[in-house]
């Protein structure tokens, strides 16, 4: 009799050390489903200048960051010795790369053409302004640095 008993709990122990195993997943599907759940239009956290390394919220980093970088652009134009003849009013879009390393470089600045023959000399400054700008903390997603474009609208309104 105890040895039948013995014989049935063997027999289920046997058979419940099945259901112990964790299932093994192949680390390619692990990193599929973690590379579809990365949003990879949105950072963790934004690059920022020194000014805003004391923030901690995430929307108040971008917006130290938006207001930092504008402020740096509006302070060099009102510097600057550009002259015009004629009346200018114009928005200029200037798509800015921050890099992995926290260089900000221009990709591309659009302004209407009247705006480029007024002030010939204008897009060439933008650059310069961009590269004396001061080396900013990369964007990272997932804790690796990585590069971000974003879009700079410049008001010039001169009469």
């Amino acid at each position: 009799m105890i040895h039948r008993f013995l014989f049935v709990i063997c027999i289920l122990c046997i058979v419940s050390c099945s259901s112990w195993e964790t299932e093994k997943i192949p680390a390619e599907q692990y990193f599929s489903k973690k590379w579809e759940a990365i949003d990879l239009h949105q950072v963790t956290e934004y690059p920022y200048p020194e000014a805003c390394k004391d923030l901690i919220a995430r929307e108040a980093i971008k917006k130290c960051f938006e207001r930092e970088i504008k402020s740096i652009f509006y302070n060099s134009l009102e510097k600057s010795p550009l002259l015009v003849t004629t009346a200018v009013d114009d928005t200029l879009w200037i798509d800015m790369i921050v890099n992995e390393k926290g260089s900000l470089c221009i990709d591309s600045i659009r302004m209407q053409q009247s705006t480029r023959k007024e002030l010939p000399l204008l897009e060439p400054y933008v650059f310069q302004t961009a590269m004396d700008m001061p080396t900013l903390e990369p964007a990272t997603l997932e804790g690796t640095p990585v590069k971000v474009k974003f879009r700079l609208p410049v008001i010039l309104k001169v009469d």
